[in-house]
């Protein structure tokens, strides 16, 4: 129902953008959550193919700027699929929903003070721990520990 209203031309007389605006918080979180779970999987695959390709971690001396340069191709490519990103907003929007109202019934918490719990938990702990768990898949999937280590000498 909400996919198709950003979609169809409505009497309403208002454009996408404002139309977005009025299906609310929900989906401003939701587009927070989705952009940050795209960016996590662009990281986990510039980080594979920069650590395949070199043999190298990332971390290791003198790979940073070269490892940038691997993921400022895939943070393009985010950027170009971002109408993608935001029609997966509109659809996930309806669980944020459900969460915030879950998180108000558990702990009888205020709306705005359950919005900020839900943040913080898909957000914010969500968000680095899909960037973890991607950085070790790649790093093992490549075949190169993600922390070089130290060499006693």
């Amino acid at each position: 129902e909400k996919l198709k209203s950003i979609f169809q031309k409505e009497d309403d007389g208002l454009t996408n953008k404002e139309r977005l605006k009025k299906m609310g918080l929900s989906v401003l979180l939701s587009y927070g959550f989705v952009s940050n779970m795209s960016y996590a999987v662009m990281l986990s695959l510039s980080w594979y193919g920069f650590s395949k390709k070199t043999g190298l971690s990332p971390l290791a001396p003198g790979q940073w700027k070269p490892f940038l340069a691997v993921y400022a191709g895939f943070y393009v490519f985010n950027n170009i699929i971002r109408p993608l990103r935001l029609t997966a907003s509109v659809i996930v929007s309806k669980y944020f929903d459900t969460f915030v109202g879950f998180i108000q019934d558990k702990t009888k918490l205020g709306r705005k003070a359950s919005i900020g719990v839900v943040v913080f938990l898909a957000n914010i702990c969500g968000t680095f721990a899909a960037m973890g768990l991607g950085v070790a898949i790649a790093s093992a999937a490549a075949g190169v520990p993600i922390f070089v280590p130290k060499v006693v000498v």
